[in-house]
């Protein structure tokens, strides 16, 4: 896969590395300004993958401990997600998932067109890491990025008003316990993405960036510890002329100035799935990196720490390459969860992914998109429990984001109780210890602050008839509901 634009091989360039993202849009029949809409996800023709699967055959795999199927169901929402549209936008070809409605998107519905005009792309510091001060703890710069619906999910929440706080409180007030579950082909999506400025370059054309190393200590699960990136301890090198040579080695010393890069340590921008930014795009991330920047600068005189450094700004023409996604389908009652990175060895990925998992990937996923990791959770604990009247038994199923939940420390997840992992009882009360869908699950809008309301967790079983529940609305799931409705 060739660079979106060719680059000059002189000058200083400035790259912008993060998670893929993209753009504002319509649903129903409307048109979009710049003449591109919302792509359903389409069927990648993969053997023995299908979508939406029966929930009955899903908890068939899960039950059965069918690894392989759930991989390959995995990796086939991933292959269809990231596959090429023949939608267009600022010259340059969407992917699926680029073609999505945001939360934004959603609540601008009738003023999409001039919205569309000033910011293309809402990129924003993520509202549910805002939750505990867990994007402070994510170890690099701010973890920037949004939420995703997929045509059908976001045509959902229109019709029911589900970013409206109004509504839900009427919905609870009413004596509602939960939202309207979600039509089974709903998809949700989490990027996230990283702004990088000349100055970060080393020759004008290499960025370095973290590379995830697997937990800490000598087995997984790991130490009930935080692991952001800043402590990762390796880096690669990303060549914006696509001239490197990247074998799946790292670099362990990282030295800023690039004395430690090597042919071997460098990976291409090719290699990741990329774009380029707009001037609005530009504009926009500039004046929110700033913002950012200031309020840090304030929480760090509070607590009596070195202020971060200012951000270098950012201009047209930079790259975008995906970091990282979290994925979710409605095809089950607690919806399916997989999580991608991108990794310098795909084919041999470190824990909570691995080389099994990497072997199921389908020879339908090509490219850039192939060279990503994934780790699923289909169920909180195996042998799972039931979604009501169940226990905190069995060995947890760990499933995290290094670019997200690794770093967070035991204070993000307040609900977090002990569980056990290959016969050791474990905290599991760390980024590192945790389960997409035993968090989600705790997902609820609780307008009155009811004292003891489901909050972030570590990995355990949650019964979705918790009394905890009580007095809150469930969302399905979402935490994405409450945190950006208006």
């Amino acid at each position: 896969m060739k660079p979106i634009i060719s680059l000059p091989k002189t000058g200083a360039l400035v790259v912008a590395v993060f998670v893929a993202v993209t753009t504002l849009l319509f649903v129903g029949n409307a048109e979009p300004a710049d003449g591109f809409k919302p792509v359903p996800l389409p069927d990648p023709g993969i053997k023995g993958y299908s979508f939406p699967e029966p929930e009955d055959t899903i908890l068939k795999w899960v039950n059965d401990n069918n690894q392989h199927a759930i991989n390959l169901h995995a990796w086939g929402l991933w292959t269809a997600l990231t596959s090429e549209t023949d939608e267009i936008y600022a010259g340059q070809k969407l992917r699926v998932f680029e073609t999505w409605l945001t939360p934004q998107d959603i609540l601008a519905e009738s003023e999409v067109r001039a919205a569309r005009t000033s910011t293309p792309r809402p990129f924003e510091a993520f509202r549910q890491l805002s939750r505990h001060g867990a994007a402070r703890e994510t170890g690099g710069a701010t973890v920037l990025g949004f939420v995703k619906y997929d045509p059908t999910a976001a045509q959902h929440i229109i019709d029911n008003k589900l970013l409206s706080k109004a509504a839900l409180t009427k919905m609870l007030t009413t004596g509602e316990t939960q939202i309207p579950d979600f039509p089974v082909t709903g998809v949700s999506l989490k990027p996230v993405f990283q702004p990088i400025a000349q100055k970060d370059l080393v020759d004008g054309r290499y960025y370095q960036m973290a590379a995830w190393p697997g937990p800490p200590g000598k087995t997984p699960p790991g130490p009930s510890v935080p692991f952001p990136s800043a402590v990762w301890g390796q880096c690669v090198w990303i060549d914006l002329m696509n001239e490197g040579r990247g074998d799946g080695s790292v670099d362990k010393k990282c030295d800023r100035g690039g004395a430690s890069r090597t042919p071997q340590n460098t990976y291409n921008v090719s290699s990741l799935i990329h774009f380029v930014l707009t001037e609005q795009e530009v504009k926009l991330l500039n004046a929110q990196n700033l913002a950012q920047w200031r309020q840090a600068v304030q929480e760090a005189e509070k607590e009596k720490k070195a202020a971060p450094p200012k951000p270098n700004p950012l201009t047209a023409g930079d790259y975008a390459v995906l970091q990282a996604m979290h994925v979710t389908s409605r095809e089950i009652t607690r919806w399916t969860w997989q999580t991608f990175w991108w990794s310098p060895s795909p084919d041999t990925p470190h824990f909570p992914s691995s080389a099994a998992i990497a072997n199921d990937r389908p020879p339908q996923l090509k490219g850039a998109p192939r060279n990503y990791a994934h780790a699923p959770a289909y169920s909180m604990l195996f042998p799972p429990q039931p979604n009501t009247g169940g226990t905190n038994t069995g060995n947890s199923v760990y499933a995290y984001n290094p670019w997200l939940e690794a770093g967070f420390s035991k204070s993000v997840l307040p609900d977090s109780i002990p569980g056990m992992y290959n016969g050791m009882k474990v905290p599991n009360n760390v980024g590192i210890q945790t389960n997409c869908m035993s968090c989600h699950a705790q997902a609820n809008f609780n307008p009155n602050n009811i004292p003891n309301a489901p909050d972030y967790t570590g990995d355990r079983y949650i019964d979705l008839d918790s009394p905890q529940f009580k007095g809150t609305l469930k969302v399905d799931f979402l935490w994405s509901i409450p945190g950006n409705a208006k």
